[in-house]
């Protein structure tokens, strides 16, 4: 995936110039849930071992611009705050890419999208095993928006934590399936 999105980035220059529909921030709250199922395991909805751990995160985006038609690049900061069977702030900052462009959006507005990035917790995540303070951070998301109307989205949100198979030095690693809102200014 990482291989992907890099080929991404040479395919799709970024443009300073924002499409007409785009608005530079957003604002996005999120709540959630741990599930111990493998992140494709997740996206191919064949996850469901949730626990009693919860997350809850506020979201700061900015439009950083759009390559080819349907493409939109997106900059996140995140904090993040768990509980449940673990208790600490999680801070997390990427690169995110959004697919626009599907042929209902004139019935409800849809947008998917993928982002790469770092997550920093406070400390060691106890549903992590062993792991580490920092990680690679991950997520896979779809929104929905009344047409005409892309300042409100209905968000939902794979949120992932890992070591990249041992890229840093872990294998640990953490899912939580979110939903929540997103404001477009």
């Amino acid at each position: 995936m990482v291989k992907l999105l890099l080929l991404a980035l040479l395919l799709a220059p970024l443009s300073s110039k924002a499409a007409a529909t785009e608005t530079p921030w957003s604002v996005t709250a999120l709540a959630g849930q741990f599930d111990d199922s493998r992140f494709l395991d997740i996206l191919a909805a064949d996850g469901g071992e949730t626990g009693p751990s919860y997350m809850g995160a506020a979201i700061l985006g900015r439009h950083l611009g759009h390559g080819w038609d349907g493409v939109v690049w997106e900059g996140e900061a995140q904090l993040v705050r768990h509980w449940g069977k673990q208790s600490h702030w999680e801070k997390n900052a990427a690169l995110v890419v959004y697919w626009t462009r599907f042929p209902w959006n004139h019935w409800l507005d849809t947008r998917i999208s993928f982002a790469q990035g770092l997550s920093r917790a406070t400390r060691r995540p106890p549903l992590e095993e062993n792991t580490r303070r920092l990680l690679h951070y991950m997520h896979a998301d779809i929104s929905f928006s009344p047409p005409g109307n892309p300042r409100w989205s209905l968000v939902t949100r794979l949120h992932h934590r890992s070591g990249v198979f041992g890229l840093y030095g872990t294998e640990g690693g953490s899912n939580f399936l979110t939903a929540g809102l997103r404001y477009r200014f």
